[in-house]
């Protein structure tokens, strides 16, 4: 939910960003603080941002 409150009122912008992070085709998901993922991070980049949906999953 605290994620979702910092893109308040601003959701096509994420949206856009988190597209842009898809086409990057990421491996690993490296944050700078909390957990961080050392494969699959398209699949955890959907998970994480699935509240925007679509987001470009195709």
């Amino acid at each position: 939910m605290a994620i979702q409150m910092t893109f308040w009122g601003q959701k096509n912008q994420a949206r856009q960003a988190v597209r842009q992070m898809l086409v990057w085709n990421p491996e690993k998901i490296i944050l700078a603080h909390g957990r961080w993922y050392r494969q699959n991070g398209m699949q955890e980049l959907r998970r994480a941002f699935r509240w925007l949906d679509p987001i470009g999953t195709n």
